[in-house]
């Protein structure tokens, strides 16, 4: 055996002899074993000033030792940005196990960094899993994890769901996060473990430049929220009318009649930290000005106001408020948002601005008859009041007059509708006098000051009419619009009604349920009563306009039909009421009827024929048998006959024969006798 062949022996056997002596070494002084550490994802992809997360899922197993602790680093390792970013680990779920104890008193102990006890979690520091989870706790910055075992013995499964951050990135590039672990074993020193991961982040910086998804929200007033629900309404949806007063006088802190909320979104939609955020130019046309102010100190005017304005960008996300004042003059104005790039936002606005107002007019008619003898104040009809424009004119006083004081108290208030809805529109309430009757009427006229009287003393008006008193219901007919329908035709019932003093009784005063005695088409509904009528057509909102289809159809089957109801008359008493029309054949089924008819007459006439037919055969056969008898009877007598006739003949022969011989005998003896 050769020296180098030799040593060569004697190294190996001392290798195998200090791998053996290192193998049963371990189980008694590592107290740290199965230690894994795995992540969800390798990679991710972020934009510039998003926030990169992944899952890491961590495992070891103690051995019993209250200081076998783990801690887990997490450190920014490579990037292409001077600005690295911050990483952050937050417990998001712990689990342990025991032979003997499964209790979540065993759960592990969390705090951050390694402390003075050898890597023991100090208690002043220590918190429990979970409370992590609030970016509050041990500051933002927890790039060290420390885990220790609970308190007492037994070899226990120590498990702990981990939440990876990493924020603050502002430039593009490639971020690598290492993620790595050390161990303290049985309260020794730490010391570098093997479980380690890599993350891989790469962030890419979005366009700035808006697009078509971006909002322009227009609201009403000032003060508005510059949040969405933007005060009532959904970000990019507009006030319900976009109409504002205009500003007639001079003052002091004026406050802009609408504003706009533009929000800045890329061609993604979304509006993240680093997206969308152009300058833009807002500009208007007609009756407005364009302010990035809230308020300002004296009416703009033409020296003062601009038409057009560039807006910085703002962060992006946030809205910009942007704040239209009127001219002063009333019209519209019409408002266009573009940006830098060209994207123009939220199409074009179009604000409407309200003069004073010049005229009252007639909105709807509702109500022409008012209840007698009582103090209620009932909504009678609605007044809009408009401007020069023909717009209407809201925040306005409008109070009604009576000719009649004894009938109807004059100052009726007429309150406005909505402002949004129905903008310069007032319903007006009348209140009758107690002391009314049936018949009494008044006249009632709709005022408003006339904002062109400086001295308040002139009233623009309008006047509603005549106004009549009315009791309850007294009398009530049925009628019908023909006395006589085609099957399934379209038909109205009107019942017309009298108080107990003959007149038209208050508007809505009937209550009538009718029924009819044959299945009809529809449902037999009546409209409240006004004027004195009710009938079944349908009516469409103001209450004395009605809609021109029928929903009422008479029976299929003909003949007379009755529809009953009752009431309630002035009195008290329960009263029937009815009314009858009838069904008859329609065109269609006269037609059939008679062809039917014509068809039955000639199939009788048919039957007739057949019938004259075969009594003419059976005449015919009779007269037959009777020749037949009557030839053979007349054969009969043409043979007797005959027989008679030779018979005769021969009686002839033979009487002449005798006759001869009897002349001979005669003319013998004349002869002897004259002889």
């Amino acid at each position: 055996m050769s020296n180098s062949t030799f040593f060569k022996r004697i190294a190996l056997t001392a290798i195998a002899a200090l791998g053996f002596g290192v193998l049963s070494a371990i189980p008694s002084t590592a107290t740290v074993t199965s230690h894994t550490l795995t992540i969800d994802a390798a990679t991710d992809a972020i934009n510039t000033g998003d926030t990169a997360t992944a899952v890491l899922t961590h495992n070891f197993v103690n051995l019993g030792s209250d200081y076998d602790t783990v801690v887990i680093n997490a450190v920014v390792t490579s990037s292409n940005a001077s600005t690295a970013g911050t990483v952050n680990m937050t417990v998001s779920d712990s689990f342990t196990s025991t032979a003997n104890d499964a209790t979540a008193a065993n759960a592990p102990r969390y705090c951050y960094g390694i402390t003075a006890t050898a890597g023991r979690c100090a208690t002043a520091n220590e918190v429990a899993a979970g409370a992590f989870a609030s970016t509050a706790a041990f500051g933002v910055t927890r790039d060290s994890l420390t885990i220790a075992p609970a308190e007492g013995s037994g070899t226990r499964n120590q498990g702990s769901t981990i939440t990876l951050k990493l924020y603050g990135v502002q430039a593009a590039g490639t971020y690598t996060v290492s993620v790595f672990t050390q161990t303290g074993n049985g309260g020794a020193a730490i010391a570098s473990s093997t479980p380690a991961v890599t993350w891989t982040v790469t962030a890419t910086t979005p366009s700035v430049l808006a697009g078509a998804e971006s909002t322009a929200t227009l609201r009403l007033g000032s003060g508005n929220s510059s949040t969405a629900p933007f005060s009532g309404t959904v970000e990019g949806g507009d006030s319900g009318v976009t109409t504002a007063r205009v500003a007639t006088t001079s003052t002091t802190n004026l406050s802009p009649q609408a504003e706009i909320f533009v929000i800045q979104k890329n061609t993604a939609g979304t509006n993240g930290a680093n997206n969308a955020r152009e300058s833009f130019t807002v500009t208007v046309s007609g009756e407005a000005y364009v302010s990035a102010s809230s308020s300002v100190t004296t009416r703009l005017n033409a020296n003062t106001g601009v038409k057009s304005l560039v807006f910085a960008a703002a962060a992006a996300g946030t809205a910009t408020p942007v704040y239209l004042y009127s001219t002063g003059t009333a019209g519209t104005a019409t408002v266009t948002i573009t940006t830098a790039s060209g994207q123009a936002i939220g199409g074009t606005k179009t604000l409407t601005f309200v003069g004073s107002v010049t005229a009252l007019v007639l909105s709807r008619e509702t109500v022409r008859y008012l209840p007698a003898g009582t103090s209620d104040a009932v909504t009678t009809f609605r007044v809009k009041a408009n401007d020069a424009n023909g717009n209407g004119v809201t925040g306005l006083t409008v109070t009604t007059t009576s000719s009649n004081t004894a009938a109807v108290a004059s100052g009726g208030s007429c309150s406005a509708v909505s402002a949004v809805t129905s903008p310069g529109v007032y319903s007006c309430s009348l209140t009758p006098v107690i002391t009314s009757t049936s018949g009494m009427t008044s006249t009632i006229t709709a005022r408003v000051l006339d904002p062109a009287d400086t001295t308040s003393s002139t009233y623009l008006t309008y006047q509603y009419g005549t106004v009549t008193m009315g009791d309850d219901v007294n009398t009530v007919t049925l009628a019908f619009d023909k006395a006589t329908y085609e099957p399934g035709e379209k038909m109205r019932i009107t019942a017309t009604a009298k108080d107990s003093a003959g007149n038209t009784p208050y508007d809505g005063a009937l209550s009538l349920t009718l029924t009819a005695n044959k299945a009809i088409g529809g449902t037999i509904t009546l409209n409240a009563m006004y004027d004195g009528v009710s009938d079944t057509r349908v009516r469409s909102l103001p209450v004395r306009t009605y809609l021109a289809d029928e929903n009422l159809f008479a029976p299929a089957a003909s003949g007379k039909f009755t529809v009953t109801g009752t009431f309630t008359n002035a009195a008290g008493v329960s009263t029937l009421v009815t009314g009858t029309a009838t069904v008859g054949d329609d065109a269609t089924l006269t037609a059939v009827n008679a062809a039917s008819d014509a068809a039955a007459e000639a199939i009788d006439a048919a039957n007739a024929a057949t019938d004259a037919a075969n009594l003419a055969a059976e005449a015919a056969d009779a007269a037959t048998v009777a020749a037949e008898e009557a030839r053979d009877a007349a054969d009969a007598a043409t043979a007797a006959v005959e027989a008679l006739a030779t018979e005769v003949a021969t009686l002839m022969a033979a009487l002449k024969a005798q006759i001869t011989t009897l002349a001979n005998t005669v003319a013998k003896i004349a002869k002897k006798v004259k002889a």
